[in-house]
């Protein structure tokens, strides 16, 4: 059996339609369909209750979609293949998985390796699991804003200007403490973004931490840093190409499995695009 879950919050509310006009095109390519379901709504201890080894899950949407998912599974073993239909515009997950991963006739990515043993954070008291990585500071900020653009009716969400109107107006950068696999503490003055990443992408296709393997056993810290607001805003595009890590004196990278982060002032956070406000610290790691 098939299943196929969608997340109707999706593409503005139009998680659904969307689905079920992809659902129709997986049909014509010869792909039978079994069942839809909401996986928002789904009861995930009667769905895995029911899973078979020759069953097929199939979810719909990007990384919203993918982050509700990682949170309920939990510790549990997967019983059958899972995959990936890519929806939407957030999908920096997908942008991370290897070609070998898609099957060329429905574009169906398998997710089997790439969805367990998946990093922690611990934040406000709460631990997540997360795909991609952990955005501290302006990043985290400019969700902050986006959902409230959102909740106040507005669909034409543009990150980049959000990003640039925070940078060149009210946001200020903090001073980051951070500390990776127990050692020596360090601290970046005017630190403007603090992350920690799975993946190599976060943001709708920056590559902040490009040398960052999805299939290894540590994570990277990035810290961007020490700049004026200006030269700041000038290094952004470098973090869509990933060289902004060639400015070794503005850009702060290290791997482990252990990454703990600090601001001296509270901040918002962002885990694979989830909001949190009022941030302080987290802890990401990988578990044992």
């Amino acid at each position: 059996m098939n299943y196929l879950l969608y997340n109707e919050l999706a593409d503005a509310g139009e998680g659904k339609a969307n689905a079920d006009r992809l659902i129709a095109e997986l049909a014509a390519k010869s792909f039978p369909i079994g069942e839809t379901l909401s996986l928002i709504n789904l009861d995930f201890n009667d769905f895995f209750a029911k899973l078979k080894e020759d069953d097929f899950v199939v979810i719909f949407g990007g990384d919203g979609a993918m982050n509700h998912f990682v949170n309920n599974l939990e510790d549990r073993k997967l019983p059958c293949a899972f995959g990936l239909y890519p929806t939407g515009t957030g999908n920096d997950f997908q942008r991370d998985l290897p070609e070998t991963a898609k099957d060329v006739n429905t574009g169906i990515y398998r997710l089997d390796s790439f969805i367990t043993g998946l990093p922690i954070i611990e934040v406000q008291g709460k631990k997540f699991r997360f795909l991609n990585g952990i955005g501290f500071g302006i990043d985290g900020e400019c969700c902050v804003k986006a959902e409230e653009m959102k909740a106040a009716g507005e669909k034409d969400i543009d990150y980049g200007k959000i990003t640039i109107g925070l940078l060149m107006g009210p946001y200020h950068p903090r001073n980051a403490t951070i500390k990776v696999d127990g050692k020596e503490p360090v601290t970046m003055k005017k630190a403007y973004l603090a992350s920690a990443m799975k993946g190599r992408y976060y943001g709708g296709g920056m590559m902040i931490a490009p040398a960052q393997d999805r299939n290894g056993d540590t994570l990277t810290a990035v810290c961007i840093h020490g700049r004026g607001k200006l030269g700041t805003l000038l290094m952004f595009p470098k973090l869509f190409k990933g060289t902004h890590v060639k400015d070794k004196k503005h850009t702060y990278v290290a791997t482990g499995k252990c990454i703990e982060v600090t601001f001296d002032e509270p901040c918002g956070l962002q885990i694979d695009g989830e909001v949190l406000t009022g941030v302080t610290s987290y802890k990401a790691y990988i578990p044992e």
